[in-house]
């Protein structure tokens, strides 16, 4: 059951940090990624390379809320926006 309707580099962001990077090919856009199987340290990586990305560190708030393809991509519609 996968709704890939997320931009297609946002996935390819996700997909870097991912140990077994398939595992993204069967998650929804707003499936939780603990839930899903994708473990903190993971997670971690996914936030480094959206730092990088986004060329800034990212806050507290915006760490805890890295839970799905959608928040991913949230925040980088919100670096598009500025």
């Amino acid at each position: 059951m996968t709704t890939a309707h997320a931009p297609r580099d946002v996935r390819a962001l996700i997909k870097q940090g991912l140990e077994h990077p398939s595992l993204l090919d069967r998650i929804g856009d707003d499936d939780d990624f603990a839930e899903a199987g994708i473990g903190s340290g993971e997670v971690i990586r996914i936030a480094l390379s959206l730092e990088e990305e986004l060329a800034r560190p990212l806050g507290d708030e915006e760490l805890l809320g890295l839970s799905s393809v959608n928040a991913v991509a949230a925040l980088l519609a919100a670096k598009e926006a500025v």
